[in-house]
């Protein structure tokens, strides 16, 4: 089996908070896309790939923590385009925890 090196220029997150909860951060080397989220396990999985990259981690990271508080917060759920609810969830939940969180973007 081929092994992939990826050399580290981010250092890796074990964990972050979300809304109050604590998230686990986890990497994989043989992931296909940049990152997913679950939010029953409070894990978001990044691809390896995002530690050769600053700003591709910090946005895979910022993308998965949107699917997290849109799920959290309902808006995920809405049956119609609400477009006012997403407005309020970025607004009110994702900038805030972007801002509060800086310091992770290396």
């Amino acid at each position: 089996m081929d092994k992939i090196k990826y050399y580290l220029i981010v250092k890796k997150l074990s964990s972050i908070k979300v809304l109050g909860k604590k998230v686990k951060i986890t990497y994989n080397p043989k992931m296909e896309d940049w990152g997913e989220c679950d939010m029953d396990k409070k894990e978001i999985i990044l691809s390896s790939r995002c530690l050769k990259d600053p700003e591709q981690h910090w946005w895979t990271l910022v993308h998965e923590v949107t699917h997290l508080i849109f799920e959290w917060s309902g808006v995920a759920f809405t049956e119609k385009n609400e477009e006012e609810s997403y407005v309020r969830c970025v607004e009110n939940f994702v900038i805030p925890w972007v801002l509060d969180n800086l310091h992770l973007r290396n």
